[in-house]
């Protein structure tokens, strides 16, 4: 009978040990919230700042303005998605592949694919900087 209790006074303790913890929060969604990508070839540019899409070009006729509809991390990158009834938009960004702008020599963190409508495909460079050349030399 002390056996009993001694242990009684410790179950409810182990019990509740073995419960359900605090609910898990839900993990934030992580977002792309300021990006610059350009290209070269025929030029063009992608800014995407506070979920909108800016594309602009060399013909200057194509150039636009989108919100963000679609964003979402993938195992590469990203991928990012702007429509509407008279432009679309898809840019795939692989983060971490080192890309060339060909022009300046400037060395990027990350390649690009944008998928543009009445334009077509086109492959330039974004993300941070990683060397230029024509700042290092002045």
């Amino acid at each position: 009978m002390k056996n009993m209790l001694l242990v009684t006074p410790v179950l409810p303790l182990l019990l509740a040990a073995c419960g359900e913890g605090a609910p898990e929060q839900p993990a934030a969604e992580e977002e792309l919230t300021e990006y610059k990508a350009i290209g070269t070839e025929p030029g063009w540019a992608v800014d995407i700042k506070d979920d909108q899409i800016v594309y602009t070009s060399q013909e200057a006729s194509n150039d636009f303005s989108l919100p963000v509809q679609r964003m979402k991390r993938t195992t590469t990158g990203w991928e990012v998605k702007g429509f509407s009834d008279q432009h679309n938009i898809t840019l795939t960004i692989t983060s971490g592949e080192k890309c060339n702008d060909g022009m300046s020599d400037r060395e990027y963190a990350d390649t690009v694919k944008i998928a543009v409508s009445e334009v077509g495909y086109r492959e330039g460079c974004g993300g941070d900087i990683l060397s230029d050349p024509e700042a290092e030399a002045s």
